[in-house]
């Protein structure tokens, strides 16, 4: 007799997700509208939810197991999950390329002064002798060489940049980065860099990675920010850009999200922002469908889980 499971897709999730699940053998999706209605199909017996989206109200008796739509897993509390014997796993990896190519768009957008180009459109202004930078040739510095760090080097590498960077376990790293350090060498990194990418998951309580001591190491290149908000010092990062030490940066996540209408950021002419934009694209759907199936099999008892957290 075929398993049949009913599956809760919180209504915040990549589109195209929904109707590639419905189609998915054994399972009955129920998508609501809202997290009222997520506590509410979860309450009626629903073991497995999807989301990316956190409420204590989702943890209830019958919950086996959440998959995660995001690759950063601190929204979710795993003691509490592991109280009702839930599973956790994560999505990490399933937006490795897309948030690879957004990192490098931003890079090229502050490099090539096309951010700074943008702002003139509103008030067609034709700005002369901007000066443009070429990426091919310098050394790009990778903050957190894991899924989606080593997209990033890999498309560096074929702009023709030389790739450095830090990852947690330096010793097991085989990939397109010629030099790799700990975490400890975020400050050497900088200071051989000509402009970095973070794109380390982060805990805020940990303190900033990159903090203006890294700043000033990096001196007059640009930053690019695909991680977390917190990885990066904010107020020491406005005040490199308004000295003009830091030549640009590429910002799609922040401190505070969505970023405040106060933020100096939103002002300064060498920044580029995206609003936590870089995870879309029109194949995630179907890479989180896939990882989604695998994980169901494991939920059957048919196969190993992916990237389990509890």
């Amino acid at each position: 007799m075929e398993m049949s499971e009913t599956v809760v897709l919180h209504p915040l999730h990549p589109l195209g997700l929904d109707a590639l699940l419905e189609v998915e053998s054994g399972v009955r999706l129920v998508v609501p509208d809202s997290d009222e209605g997520v506590v509410t199909a979860l309450e009626a017996g629903a073991a497995i939810l999807i989301t990316y989206r956190w409420d204590d109200r989702f943890i209830v008796d019958d919950l086996r197991w959440v998959q995660s739509l995001s690759a950063g897993m601190e929204q979710f509390p795993r003691e509490a999950m592991r109280r009702v014997d839930a599973v956790l796993t994560s999505a990490r990896g399933v937006h490795a390329p897309a948030v690879a190519e957004h990192a490098i768009a931003l890079l090229m957008a502050t490099t090539r002064g096309i951010g700074a180009a943008m702002r003139d459109v509103p008030a067609r202004e034709w700005t002369w002798g901007r000066p443009g930078f070429e990426l091919g040739g310098k050394t790009l510095g990778v903050i957190g060489l894991g899924h989606v760090g080593e997209h990033v080097a890999r498309l560096a590498v074929g702009l023709g940049m030389t790739v450095i960077g830090t990852k947690a376990h330096p010793q097991d790293y085989d990939g397109a980065a010629v030099r790799v350090l700990g975490p400890d060498g975020t400050i050497e990194v900088c200071g051989e860099a000509d402009a970095i990418v973070v794109a380390v998951p982060h805990q805020a309580a940990d303190g900033p990675i990159v903090g203006s001591d890294a700043l000033e190491s990096l001196g007059a290149g640009w930053l690019v920010n695909v991680g977390r908000g917190s990885a990066v010092d904010e107020q020491a990062l406005v005040e490199a850009l308004v000295s003009g030490e830091l030549r640009g940066a590429g910002l799609d996540v922040f401190e505070s999200e969505p970023l405040p209408p106060g933020s100096a950021l939103w002002e300064l002419p060498t920044v580029v922002i995206t609003p936590h934009a870089a995870w879309a694209s029109d194949q995630l759907a179907e890479r989180m469908a896939q990882r989604f199936v695998i994980n169901l099999a494991a939920f059957r008892g048919d196969g190993e889980w992916v990237d389990r957290w509890v």
